[in-house]
């Protein structure tokens, strides 16, 4: 297969990186960010090394994409499917998957432990997590602005809650411990959420 100007020939810049994306998230569960090499990514993509470093210059900045790429999947999945749901609604969905899921959790977790030992690791770990807290408390802001989440709760606070929930359930799955009651554990979470709800704005 011909490669030119760091991709496959036949395949546009958007379908190299996702060729790329996929052969890291393979490589980097199955050997983690340590024991991966740009080598065994490129084989496994079937691109050169030096077309992956054309798309991104270091390997911390390469798993850094395959988090965000996941997290981007999981919102527009929730977000596309079934009818509309309100800022309330999304955050009980998404807290309810938090104890359920595959138990080793690889690529958020492996990021958090390479973060301990590679500063540039550590540097994106704080963009890419920032990043997230800044858009859950963006949708806090928007429920309060729709009348759907009270107005007296800091939406920092919010995201900075939820955020190490998120954080918590990735180590929690990543040791492998048994999951909750399915059930239990939704009404649980409907309950915190049910504490932001605007109840005024659903009797009007």
């Amino acid at each position: 297969m011909v490669r030119l100007m760091g991709r496959v020939a036949g395949l546009g810049p958007a379908e190299t990186k996702q060729r790329v994306l996929d052969a890291a998230a393979a490589v980097f569960a199955q050997a983690g960010y340590e024991g991966a090499r740009m080598a065994q990514i490129a084989k496994a993509a079937d691109l050169s090394v030096g077309a992956i470093y054309n798309h991104y210059p270091s390997k911390a900045e390469l798993l850094a994409a395959v988090v965000q790429r996941h997290g981007a999947h999981e919102l527009g999945r929730l977000l596309a499917g079934g009818e509309p749901m309100g800022v309330p609604e999304l955050i009980a969905v998404l807290g309810a998957s938090l104890d359920q899921g595959p138990p080793a959790a690889p690529l958020l977790a492996e990021v958090i432990l390479a973060a301990r030992r590679d500063p540039e690791v550590a540097a994106i770990l704080v963009r890419e997590v920032g990043g997230r807290e800044s858009l859950f408390a963006d949708f806090v802001r928007f429920g309060q602005a729709a009348g759907e989440v009270v107005a007296d709760v800091d939406p920092a606070v919010v995201a900075r809650f939820c955020l190490m929930l998120s954080l918590g359930s990735l180590m929690v799955r990543a040791l492998d411990l048994p999951s909750t009651d399915p059930d239990a554990w939704v009404s649980a979470i409907k309950r915190i959420v049910d504490a932001f709800r605007n109840h005024d704005k659903e009797n009007q």
